[in-house]
């Protein structure tokens, strides 16, 4: 019989899948150079702005192009609300200069943790994003998951490196429809327990 954490929760509006249990709410990644996660705060809005105006991540992620700084403020405040929620966590990365250099989170649809994030250039090539991905997927397996996804889109070779080196193993590829009605074709990566 499955124990708590591998059978989410759900809300009581609408049903969503989410966690049984929180994440910390501050991560070290060790290594070098050192660094960190800390929960989004709503003072994190002006992350959000500087995320959705670097050139590929809204290429590579769900990131808007070009935020406001008023739909930057609710980007946050909706990720905090869906923290509160238990559906989603979003962290700041946080590098060895205490400067914040990127956003990373897990959020479990369909049941299954997955595992996202997105780096400014200068937290690039120091393998923190690496470093954020094993440390999300190392707690939700620790809290009882028997797996945690990630998934990229074809062609976003630096993120498919992200996701080898944090543990994941490409299982197959899925298509799905864009923001603008593209169709898309994303790898999906697993790391199992076992792996």
């Amino acid at each position: 019989m499955p124990d708590d954490a591998t059978e989410p929760r759900t809300t009581t509006a609408g049903g969503a899948p989410r966690f049984a249990t929180a994440p910390p709410s501050s991560i070290l990644l060790p290594g070098d150079p050192p660094g960190r996660l800390r929960a989004l705060t709503t003072d994190d809005w002006r992350l959000e702005l500087d995320l959705s105006r670097t050139d590929d991540v809204p290429r590579w992620t769900y990131y808007p192009p070009d935020l406001s700084d008023d739909d930057a403020r609710r980007r946050v405040d909706r990720s905090l609300g869906r923290a509160r929620d238990g559906i989603a966590y979003r962290y700041a990365v946080v590098g060895p200069d205490d400067d914040v250099v990127g956003s990373v989170g897990t959020t479990i649809p369909d049941g299954v943790p997955e595992v996202f994030y997105a780096l400014l250039p200068g937290g690039r090539g120091q393998g923190l994003a690496t470093r954020a991905a094993r440390a999300l997927a190392d707690w939700a397996l620790s809290a009882g998951h028997t797996e945690v996804r990630l998934y990229t889109l074809e062609g976003n070779d630096a993120s498919e490196a992200v996701a080898r080196r944090a543990g994941f193993a490409a299982r197959d590829t899925v298509t799905s429809t864009a923001r603008d009605g593209a169709v898309e074709t994303m790898t999906c990566w697993v790391r199992t327990a076992a792996s």
